[in-house]
This record gives structure tokens, C-alpha cells and sequence, in this order.
């Protein structure tokens, strides 16, 4: 039999999995009239959050393979909300930015993204939802196989001296 440990652990990871599921069906359904997928969506997101990126950095940032990652990129700027440029500085790496019609696309989608979003996590505090945020970064930042307590301390530190939580 398992101890009362292992069994709180295998719950946490079921809600965990469940949440998700859930939060995922919200999201697409907040998508869906955008004609932008998932990934789509996040790669705009990032690059209107950091501006122009590598194709290598927003890969990582995105968290596709490289392969999702040409395809989304493909599509986007068959959509005319990206440009694909060679580094001026090595010629190898491919910099990806946002168009204008891009830039404006994310800004409003993300509006209404978010207004769409919202509600499902006004039933969290404020001290709450950053306190789950920092908490979902420590797990993740573990199963990453990073320092999970330094790293996710960072990032709150960080965003305390940015006065963004």
C-alpha cells in the first residue's frame, strides 16, 4: 500500500492534469473565432512581449520542436503577422519580428483573450494566483531539472523590483 505521501502526490498530479484540461478547452474556445491556433497565438504573444527574437530563442520560449515551430512560423507569415529576416550579424540565425498587422492582431486578441480568461481565475485572491504562480514555476523549473527554489525565486524577485506582482 502506498504511504499518505505518495498518494497526496498522485492527487496533486491528477488536479494538476484536470486543471489543465479544463483551462485548455477555455482557451481554445477563447481562439476559436481568431482562425490563430494555440501555438500560433503564443508565438505572437512572445514576440509582442520581447520583440524580435531568433527562431532558436522563441522555439525555446514557445516550448515546440523545431519542426512545430517552422510550420507555425510558415503560417504566420502566410498571414502576413510576421517577418522573417537573416541576422545581420550571423547569416545562419533567422530573426523572427511581428508585423504591423501582427502587432495589432496580438494587441487586440490578447484583450480579448484576457477579458475572455479572467473570470475563470477571479476565484483566486491576488496573494493567491501569484502565490500559485510562483508555485507552478517551482514544480516546473524541478521537472526541468533546474534549481527549482533559486529559479522560480528569481523570477518573483524579479518581477517584485519591476513592481509587476
Amino acid at each position: 500500500m502506498k504511504s499518505t505521501d505518495e498518494r497526496s502526490n498522485l492527487k496533486t498530479l491528477t488536479i494538476l492534469f484536470k486543471t489543465y484540461q479544463a483551462v485548455l478547452k477555455k482557451v481554445k474556445e477563447s481562439l476559436k473565432s481568431s482562425e490563430l491556433t494555440i501555438n500560433e497565438f503564443t508565438a505572437l504573444e512572445a514576440l509582442n512581449t520581447l520583440g524580435s527574437l531568433t527562431t532558436s530563442d522563441l522555439t525555446n520560449r514557445v516550448l515546440l520542436p523545431n519542426s512545430s515551430m517552422t510550420y507555425v512560423l510558415d503560417r504566420l507569415h502566410s498571414k502576413g503577422l510576421i517577418n522573417r529576416t537573416k541576422d545581420p550579424i550571423d547569416s545562419r540565425v533567422q530573426r523572427v519580428a511581428l508585423t504591423v498587422t501582427g502587432k495589432d492582431t496580438i494587441t487586440n486578441l490578447y484583450q480579448q483573450h484576457e477579458s475572455f480568461m479572467r473570470p475563470y481565475f477571479e476565484v483566486l485572491e491576488e496573494e493567491e494566483e501569484q502565490q500559485l504562480q510562483y508555485l507552478l514555476k517551482k514544480v516546473g523549473y524541478k521537472a526541468a531539472d533546474k534549481d527549482a527554489t533559486d529559479e522560480a525565486q528569481k523570477e518573483v524577485t524579479k518581477k517584485l523590483s519591476k513592481n509587476m506582482i
